[in-house]
C-alpha cells in the first residue's frame, strides 16, 4: 500500500517509521494522503486527517483496515486430507517440482493449483521474490544471506533446514529486491 504525507518536520520521522513498519510506502503519486490537521489536502487526493493527540486513533485504523486486507491474501493448498487456506505471512517458499508447484509452511507441504510464474507475479508486492527456477521465497521467512560460490547466494530459511541457492541469473533482481 502507498500512501502520501504531509506533517510538520518534528513528527515527520516518527510517522515515516510507523508506516514503514507497517509496509506502508510513501509515494507523492498516491492518491490517499495522511495530512497532518491545518496542512492542506490536495487536490484530487482522499486525504485521512489527524492531530498530535490523536496519532493512536490514526495508528489503531490503520492496523483495523491493514488487518482486513490481510484476510484476502491467501491461498489455497490442497494437503493429504484435502484443502486448507494459508495466509501468506505463513508460507515459507513455493517450489516448483516436474509439474506440480508445491506451498511449504513449515514442515507441511500443500499443493497448489498456481503455476510458479502466475504465483511470481500474483506475490510480487507481498514480499515474495523469484530466486531459481524451481523456487519463489517470502523474504520474511529468510533466516540468513549468505555469499556462495560462482557469484550465488545462500539462502538459510526459517522453520525449516533448507538452504537454498539464488542463481545468477535471479541475483540482480534479488539485491534489488532487497536494496543490496
Amino acid at each position: 500500500m502507498n500512501v502520501d504525507l504531509k506533517c510538520s518536520d518534528n513528527i515527520k520521522g516518527i510517522m515515516i517509521e510507523m508506516l514503514e513498519n507497517k509496509k506502508i510506502k510513501i509515494s507523492n503519486k498516491s492518491d490517499i494522503l495522511i495530512v497532518e490537521k491545518g496542512y492542506d489536502l490536495d487536490d484530487g487526493k482522499i486525504g485521512i486527517v489527524f492531530e498530535l493527540s490523536t496519532i493512536n486513533n490514526l495508528i489503531h485504523f490503520l492496523d483495523s483496515f491493514l488487518g482486513q486486507q490481510e484476510n484476502k491474501r491467501v491461498i489455497t493448498g490442497k494437503c493429504e486430507v484435502g484443502y486448507e487456506v494459508i495466509n501468506y505471512n505463513q508460507i515459507s517458499y513455493f517450489e516448483g517440482s516436474g509439474n506440480d508447484v508445491f506451498c511449504v509452511v513449515g514442515d507441511k507441504q500443500y499443493k497448489v493449483k498456481e503455476k510458479l510464474y502466475e504465483l511470481e507475479e500474483k506475490l510480487r508486492d507481498h514480499g515474495f521474490i523469484r530466486i531459481s527456477k524451481s523456487f519463489i521465497v517470502n523474504i520474511i521467512k529468510i533466516d540468513q544471506i549468505q555469499p556462495w560460490f560462482n557469484g550465488k547466494l545462500l539462502l538459510k530459511m526459517k522453520d525449516t533446514s533448507l538452504t537454498i541457492y539464488v542463481t545468477r541469473k535471479y541475483l540482480r533482481e534479488f539485491k534489488i529486491f532487497l536494496g543490496l
